[in-house]
């Protein structure tokens, strides 16, 4: 088990990381809750979503992984389907193997307890981020008196030169109408670097009349 610490290590390093981040984001919300103005809409997360079907793609890859080793061994070698993920038996399996000089079996469970591996820390791994991707979705977009939140990160009033909004726009698959309201803000380098909000029409107005008290609105680009 001691040449999967650090495996184990990692895996615990990316659940601190996702805690962190909700908990950072969460207690940044409380700590504005009483200056928040108007809260839009909630945000589909392509991201977190693709790490789902990452998430999927390891778990259907592993199972199939397992299975197809376990009818192999579940004859002479193994008891039940639960054996197949005992780290400690299946690696005396693999040395019990490699001294029988039994060449065959040991390339077959050594290569199944790799791809077992690394299907484990791909599937924390992806879980980890699509939960982040999809939190940080479900927080959309809140104007508070300091500033603006949007999906879980939080831009102050005076980080923005200025701002503009266009529109309106049609959604392709519905009838509903948008605007998108972007906020200008310098970078680094002094090259202009956008915020893009989009708006859902009934809101175009409650979220003009907040913007405009902080920041100064300018022509669009």
């Amino acid at each position: 088990m001691a040449k999967y610490k650090y495996m184990f290590l990692l895996m615990f390093a990316f659940l601190l990381l996702t805690v962190r981040e909700v908990a950072v984001i969460q207690f940044g919300r409380m700590k504005r809750k009483d200056s928040e103005i108007i809260s839009l809409n909630k945000k589909f997360s392509i991201v977190g979503f693709m790490y789902l079907v990452f998430l999927v793609f390891w778990i259907v890859l592993t199972a199939i992984n397992v299975l197809k080793v376990y009818h192999l061994l579940k004859y002479d070698y193994v008891d039940s389907i639960f054996q197949m993920f005992n780290l400690s038996y299946m690696d005396n399996l693999i040395e019990g193997f490699f001294n029988n000089n039994d060449h065959v079996w040991y390339l077959r469970t050594y290569d199944y307890m790799s791809n077992l591996t690394n299907g484990l820390y791909w599937m924390f791994f992806s879980l980890n981020m699509s939960l982040m991707y999809c939190y940080r979705g479900s927080v959309g977009t809140i104007i508070y008196e300091e500033g603006i939140t949007d999906s879980g990160n939080f831009f102050k009033w005076e980080k923005f030169k200025g701002y503009y909004s266009c529109g309106p726009y049609k959604k392709s698959f519905n009838e509903e109408t948008y605007y998108k309201f972007i906020f200008n803000r310098p970078t680094f380098f002094s090259k202009d670097n956008t915020l893009v909000l989009n708006v859902h029409s009934e809101y175009k107005e409650a979220v003009e009349k907040a913007v405009s008290v902080y920041v100064q609105k300018t022509e669009e680009q």
